[in-house]
């Protein structure tokens, strides 16, 4: 019996033998998988145009932080996470990363606290050594706060960090990040979610 295919690479043949229709199976599936196959991950820009995505998702970022300003309260605070959000780790590493720097001076002259929250975990100084990071990079870092050890989610870790700056009577109202794991949970105002492409930059 003939055995059909819209395949132009194979051939309509007529028989009976089992062995030939499995052969034939086996080279439309060969043939026909890369129709069938996911898309790529697309690939990482370069570093003009992650500073451009950069910028637009920044966009709007001070006018809503002085309306929070203007509408009064105390403890006022901007959550910010570090890797490809405070400084470059994929893009010239340890780098500020300009327009939330800029943005980070402006929440400081309104008298608006920086909080620091990273997957970085702590121990044998590693969080002392990101604030001194952050410093020379000219941020004004006001507390920071990390991962208790490599068994943390990410997720968890943010969201305990966020709770810890509320117990202590921050008002965040600017959470700053490139991943779904800085966002994930409450505790926090405005999201200003950067580019990760995937989560293709940690």
């Amino acid at each position: 019996m003939p055995v059909p295919t819209t395949h132009p690479l194979l051939v309509r043949v007529v028989t009976r033998r089992p062995a030939v229709r499995l052969l034939l199976a086996l080279v439309s599936c060969v043939l026909l998988a890369p129709l069938w196959a996911a898309p790529a991950q697309a690939a990482v820009p370069d570093e003009q145009q992650w500073l451009s995505d950069v910028d637009t998702a920044m966009h709007g970022s001070k006018v809503y932080l002085q309306r929070q300003v203007d509408a009064g309260g105390t403890g006022l605070a901007v959550n910010l996470d570090i890797d490809n959000t405070a400084l470059a780790s994929h893009y010239d590493y340890g780098q500020p990363v300009g327009r939330v720097q800029r943005f980070a001076a402006f929440a400081r002259s309104r008298g608006v606290a920086l909080l620091f929250n990273t997957g970085r975990v702590k121990g044998d100084g590693r969080l002392l050594r990101a604030v001194r990071q952050l410093r020379d990079a000219g941020y004004d870092v006001q507390e920071i706060c990390g991962r208790t050890g490599s068994a943390e989610t990410l997720t968890h870790s943010k969201q305990r960090c966020r709770q810890h700056f509320a117990d202590e009577g921050y008002r965040t109202v600017a959470n700053v990040g490139n991943r779904s794991t800085d966002f994930a949970g409450g505790d926090y105002g405005r999201g200003f979610r950067l580019p990760s492409y995937g989560n293709q930059l940690a």
